[in-house]
């Protein structure tokens, strides 16, 4: 069964970061409360360790992370070495101090379409739990961007616009049509269910306005109604060729009734097969 069209919302990561902790720094004492790690008894100053080389801290002013005290020296970044202390903020894991980039790397959200990592406080859009760069948000079938508000959909991990969806969706429509017929006859058979593609009013217009035009537009002709009705060229060209069957069926009606002294002219058969190709389902 396919997913529903979903709509695209932008995001904005600044607020993540559960294990982000703040550097304070303070005279002799740690302030609590500057992390949510529990700690021991606060100590004196005289015996204060510091929470990289566990020396004790023997100068005046100290640096707090994680409930910890430490040497300015050894407030460093555990991947790139890079010192912390003239930094507002810091991540603390597993008792390792990494800067908000490494951080991001090792342990941030990574787009799923190009794998890099998402960094605080980019902008980014959410399919379900996957998390891509705003950039990163395109179908996968024209790479088309998509826009805030636009509607989606996610197939087996493929993301897809609009018209490319419902042109996954009238395929199985065509693949359930040739197989359900054979199975008609056949009772308590596991007949495929089909998906039906639902026209609104104002597209029933434009096809049926075009459809008196032109019943068998050519490829052009087909992709600019598409675009003005907002559907797939495929779903397009399906109607009218449904239409077509269903305008010639009604003509070859209309003739066996003329045989019978019930004529109708080719506007009336024209009028009337209009009305019977459009009903508000393919």
């Amino acid at each position: 069964m396919l997913p529903a069209l979903l709509r695209t919302e932008v995001e904005d990561t600044s607020g993540d970061g559960a294990c982000d902790g703040s550097i304070g720094g303070s005279n002799l004492a740690c302030p609590e409360g500057t992390s949510g790690l529990v700690v021991g008894p606060e100590t004196s100053p005289s015996v204060m360790e510091c929470g990289g080389c566990g020396e004790r801290v023997r100068e005046r002013t100290v640096l707090c992370v994680g409930g910890r005290t430490w040497h300015s020296r050894c407030l460093r970044c555990c991947a790139c070495a890079r010192p912390l202390h003239d930094q507002h903020s810091c991540f603390l894991r597993g008792m390792r101090l990494y800067c908000r980039h490494d951080y991001a790397l090792a342990f941030g959200a990574k787009c799923a379409k190009c794998g890099r990592s998402v960094g605080a406080g980019d902008w980014v859009r959410r399919a379900r739990e996957r998390v891509y760069h705003l950039a990163c948000f395109a179908c996968d079938a024209c790479s088309r961007q998509l826009s805030t508000g636009e509607q989606f959909a996610l197939v087996d991990a493929r993301l897809l616009c609009k018209a490319h969806y419902l042109d996954v969706v009238e395929g199985n429509n065509t693949s359930s049509d040739e197989g359900g017929d054979s199975e008609s006859g056949h009772k308590g058979g596991n007949k495929a269910k089909r998906v039906r593609t639902t026209f609104t009013e104002e597209q029933l217009s434009v096809l049926q306005a075009n459809f008196q035009l032109d019943s068998n537009p050519d490829g052009q002709d087909l992709e600019r109604i598409a675009h003005v009705t907002g559907l797939s060229k495929r779903v397009t060209q399906v109607w009218f060729q449904n239409s077509r069957a269903r305008q010639k069926k009604h003509l070859h009606t209309g003739k066996m009734k003329g045989q019978h002294g019930s004529e109708q002219s080719m506007d009336e058969l024209s009028q009337d097969s209009m009305l019977l190709s459009m009903p508000n389902e393919v």
